[in-house]
C-alpha cells in the first residue's frame, strides 16, 4: 500500500446563517487542505506525479476559492456581493454539493470530488485514487471527507 499527501492553503470568507451563533456573520479563515492519494502498488515507481497534481490543485483552488466569499445559494448576500464584483463561490445541492451551505465539511467534500477529477485527468496510474481530504478552517477545527469508493483509508 502506498499513499501520498499534498497540501495547499487559501484564504476565504464564509458564513453559516442557518446555524445559531457567531458564524452567522461573514468572517474569514486561512483554510488548509490536505489531499491523500492511495494505491496498492506503484506504476514505474510512482504513485502520482506531484508537480502536475499540485498545479491542477492550486490552479483550481486559487481560481475558485482563494479570496472568495463561500456562500450558500439561498444566502441573501450572494447577489449583493456579486453585484459589487466580488468573487463568490456558491454551494448548492442542485450542483452536487454535499450541502447548500459552506461548512468545513462541505468544503472537504467539494475538494475531494474535484481532486478525483484532477487525478483522473493526469497520466497517473489508473488504480490510484483520492482516499481522503482534510480541510482545516482554524488550527482547532478540521473536517475530513473519506472517499466511500476507496478501498484504502490513510491516516495522517
Amino acid at each position: 500500500m502506498y499513499a501520498a499527501q499534498l497540501t495547499h492553503t487559501f484564504d476565504a470568507a464564509h458564513r453559516l446563517p442557518h446555524l445559531p451563533g457567531k458564524c452567522t456573520n461573514l468572517h474569514g479563515h486561512t483554510w488548509r487542505t490536505t489531499i491523500y492519494i492511495a494505491a496498492a502498488d506503484l506504476h514505474d515507481g510512482v504513485l502520482v506525479e506531484f508537480g502536475s497534481f499540485k498545479t491542477l490543485m492550486r490552479d483550481w483552488i486559487d481560481t475558485n476559492l482563494d479570496h472568495a466569499a463561500l456562500l450558500g445559494a439561498a444566502d441573501p448576500l450572494t447577489p449583493a456581493l456579486r453585484a459589487e464584483g466580488c468573487r463568490v463561490f456558491t454551494f448548492d445541492t442542485a450542483a452536487g454539493h454535499a450541502s447548500s451551505w459552506p461548512t468545513v465539511e462541505t468544503v472537504a467534500h467539494l475538494i475531494g470530488h474535484q481532486a478525483g477529477q484532477w487525478l483522473f485527468n493526469l497520466a497517473s496510474p489508473r488504480h490510484a485514487q483520492i482516499s481522503r481530504v482534510d480541510v482545516a478552517e482554524t488550527p482547532a477545527n478540521t473536517a475530513t471527507w473519506i472517499n466511500p469508493n476507496s478501498a484504502t483509508w490513510t491516516t495522517a
